[in-house]
């Protein structure tokens, strides 16, 4: 076994049986690798496309449910399981390219590599405003997990994600800047992987600024990587790069969508109601800063 596949999953049985169809496509041989696949408490019927794939022989599949608890410790459950000293990560809305799994063995040649981000991709005309997507062609300081692959003793040795971030956001972050200390995370351009624009509910949409809490905790484990690979303070990348140069970027592009009359007014209301939620959030983050602080102050002195 060479490589072992990790996805997290949850309410999402369509796009993951397009992920699978794409690693049954691999133009690799299937005695190298697994596939892992946590259901993160899915309440649509993942659980039956799973042991569809897992009867049909196509691919040597795994998997395993849990009660909702996020995709870091979906990952890090897999983990646990995984056969493979290479452990490469994608999620349940992604195609993996053909030659994905190839790209990452031929990627940890190199004995100085610890980790691989890859190319992704997007359908640029595919994007509304309530359509979420990752489009990194030329790699993210934050290696997102949508297209990562790491050595597995790496993972072992940082124990995996954290899991204690309050929303799905920064753990593979997190996880990137703690794999950066023991050595090189490298760009592979050939290890490639689309990520069509995956569209969403209004209401979902319109939540995604609470997710901004977890802000805190990344700069508080570690100052200097965030300060480093982001921003001086969580306060200046909220309020200054989301919420000023963010959303006016975000406004401006909305006028593209006039002659979509319903997705121009949806597009117009998210971004007012994301600069209200800057503000009355200020005493949730303010709560989180605080928290966060003592928090790490406390584990940094060893009491």
């Amino acid at each position: 076994m060479k490589i072992s596949v990790i996805i997290a999953t949850y309410n999402r049985m369509e796009s993951l049986r397009n992920t699978l169809d794409a690693l049954v496509n691999q133009d690799f041989s299937k005695s190298d690798f697994e596939v892992l696949v946590v259901d993160d408490g899915s309440s649509d019927n993942t659980q039956q496309v799973l042991a569809g794939f897992k009867n049909s022989g196509l691919l040597d599949l795994h998997f395993f449910h849990q009660q909702n608890r996020g995709p870091a410790a979906a990952r890090n459950l897999a983990l646990r399981q995984a056969g493979a000293e290479i452990i490469a990560f994608t999620d349940d809305d992604c195609i993996p390219q053909p030659g994905w799994l190839t790209a990452i063995a031929k990627g940890f040649e190199s004995g100085e590599i610890i980790g691989l981000q890859g190319r992704t991709y997007t359908d640029k005309k595919g994007i509304t405003p309530l359509t979420h997507q990752i489009d990194n062609p030329n790699g993210s300081k934050d290696v997102p997990t949508c297209n990562a692959a790491y050595r597995r003793n790496i993972l072992t040795a940082l124990d995996g994600f954290d899991n204690q971030f309050p929303y799905p956001h920064n753990e593979d972050a997190d996880l990137a800047w703690r794999a950066e200390k023991l050595g090189t995370i490298a760009f592979c351009k050939d290890m490639l992987v689309y990520h069509p624009p995956r569209a969403d509910k209004f209401s979902k949409v319109a939540g995604r600024m609470k997710i901004m809490e977890s802000e805190f905790r990344l700069f508080y484990k570690d100052r200097e990587g965030y300060i480093k690979n982001r921003s001086a303070s969580p306060w200046k990348n909220i309020y200054w790069g989301l919420g000023v140069k963010t959303q006016f970027y975000y406004l401006r592009s909305r006028f593209k969508f006039l002659g979509r009359p319903v997705l121009f007014i949806e597009g117009l209301a998210l971004t007012f109601i994301w600069w209200w939620d800057l503000i009355r959030f200020y005493p949730r983050f303010l709560r989180a800063d605080k928290l966060n602080r003592e928090l790490f102050e406390q584990a940094a002195s060893g009491h």
